[in-house]
């Protein structure tokens, strides 16, 4: 219902009459869901189906047929360009070309709900996203990137944005090929637009220094209120029955482009009103207005921080979606319920981070010995494995122990024993059997009748006093009682 409209590459589709099995092209559906056809020729071209602007159309139309599968009035779907159309029109729709064109309803609407479901189903916030799937950019037509003189780099920063179907965010360098052959330095925006074949199709939405507001847009003078209406809120404010060609009757929302200065328009059959926008429910008379194009009320919304706010909405033509607006309303209104959500979040953040903290970090080294690829996946599944050369003890003598992860203490637990295949597991510190003398006396300050008069620490799996340390100590007194220190 924009640009798109008159693109030179619009889609059109074909069908053969049951009656006289006569090719008729599609040219749109009145609102009772009858199927508006016209002669496939080059004079009816410019009312024919634009598939590529009309997507919902398309499946309107094709769930329509495969109702009537019983009793159709309209059988053989082919789907085309205009330029191809033009090339079989030229020799008399010949059986055999027309056939490669051939579509089966019921597969095109299955494929086209798994790659594209654009329309929402009643419960979701937004006006044609439903549960809508990302189109793949990297199936752009590079080709028509030269066409317009865009830079890829300048396209870069919007490309998530146009996966979802909405136009660049902001507006770029646009540099178009007119057919002279002469470029013309220019900006605007840009959006993209699934083809049949799955490419997709750059669509340039060009900069106006100004609205044009005083000549028809497809086909309607817009009255004043409809003017003013777009001057102060960028939405027409309600329902326009365009005609992009002659009989053909389309009620459409009508938007300014806020960067653009240009008029959008989106087919009313394009969209479906939620029954609850931002966490509130909708009323049918919200319904009904907002179908209609007016500016509604909603109260008590749920902002994506959690907070409860209340604004006015209303559909944009041009960014497909919601606007929102405040003018008037008291932005405190909600302010204690909000005092307390925020508590309760930074409450809900602080539990958060505790639980974080409280996670036990699987080390590369344990205290002073580097763990093994294999020690280190025993950790992480919560298993015990043994680790020799461990400094643990006051004095800094080295031991060997069993080590398993405690997660509830957020440590680890030592023992002298395997405690994932004992019966019953020791104390919080357990080194080995070889290294618990050299804890208990280091550590602990016990003594055995051997280590009784040992004041040095004891070396690893020492059990008794070296000759050497006896000889030491039966010096002591005598150089203690000299001022000499050994």
């Amino acid at each position: 219902m924009d640009e798109n409209i008159s693109s030179d590459d619009k889609n059109v589709l074909l069908v053969k009459e049951v009656k006289d099995g006569k090719l008729k092209a599609v040219t749109g559906m009145d609102k009772k869901g009858n199927i508006q056809t016209g002669e496939p020729t080059a004079k009816n071209q410019n009312s024919l189906f634009a598939v590529n602007t009309n997507e919902a159309m398309l499946e309107a139309f094709f769930k329509k047929m495969v109702e009537q599968a019983k009793q159709p009035t309209h059988t053989g779907f082919f789907l085309m360009t205009e330029k191809m159309l033009n090339k079989l029109v030229q020799i008399d729709l010949d059986p055999h070309e027309l056939e490669l064109h051939r579509v089966n309803p019921a597969e095109y609407l299955e494929k086209a709900h798994k790659q594209n479901p654009q329309q929402t189903q009643g419960d979701g916030d937004e006006t044609s996203q439903g549960t809508f799937q990302p189109m793949d950019v990297s199936k752009m037509d590079r080709q028509e990137l030269q066409k317009y003189g865009i830079n890829p780099a300048d396209l870069e920063p919007h490309l998530k944005a146009m996966s979802y179907g909405h136009k660049s965010p902001q507006m770029i360098p646009l540099n178009p090929e007119l057919e002279s052959g002469i470029r013309v330095s220019t900006k605007g925006r840009v959006s993209l637009e699934e083809q049949v074949d799955g490419s997709l199709k750059i669509i340039p939405h060009y900069w106006q220094e100004k609205p044009n507001l005083d000549t028809p847009f497809h086909g309607v003078l817009l009255n004043e209120q409809d003017k003013e209406n777009l001057r102060q809120s960028l939405n027409a404010g309600r329902v326009i029955e365009l005609e992009p060609a002659p009989g053909q009757k389309i009620p459409a929302f009508v938007s300014l482009d806020r960067l653009t200065n240009k008029l959008e328009a989106l087919p009313v059959e394009n969209i479906s009103i939620p029954n609850k926008i931002k966490g509130a429910d909708l009323s049918e008379d919200q319904q009904n207005r907002l179908g209609a194009g007016e500016k509604v009320l909603v109260e008590k919304m749920v902002s994506r921080t959690g907070r409860f706010f209340d604004g006015y909405i209303q559909i944009n033509a041009s960014d497909k979606k919601f606007d929102f607006s405040y003018d008037g309303l008291d932005r405190n209104h909600y302010a204690k319920e909000n005092k307390e959500v925020r508590r309760q979040q930074k409450e809900n953040a602080q539990e958060g981070k505790s639980e974080k903290q409280k996670q036990l970090f699987i080390p590369q080294k344990l205290l002073g010995v580097e763990l093994t690829e294999k020690q280190q996946e025993f950790l992480k599944a919560g298993q015990a494995t043994y680790v020799k050369g461990m400094v643990k003890d006051d004095k800094g003598e080295p031991f060997n122990a069993w080590v398993k992860p405690n997660p509830e203490k957020v440590k680890f637990d030592f023992f002298r024993w395997n405690p994932d295949k004992a019966k019953k597991q020791g104390a919080e510190v357990k080194p080995a059997e070889e290294s618990k003398t050299q804890v208990a006396v280091n550590n602990e300050g016990k003594t055995s009748e051997a280590t009784k008069n040992v004041k040095e620490p004891l070396k690893q799996e020492q059990q008794k006093p070296t000759e050497n340390q006896l000889k030491q100590e039966a010096l002591r007194p005598a150089a203690k009682k000299s001022g000499i220190k050994i």
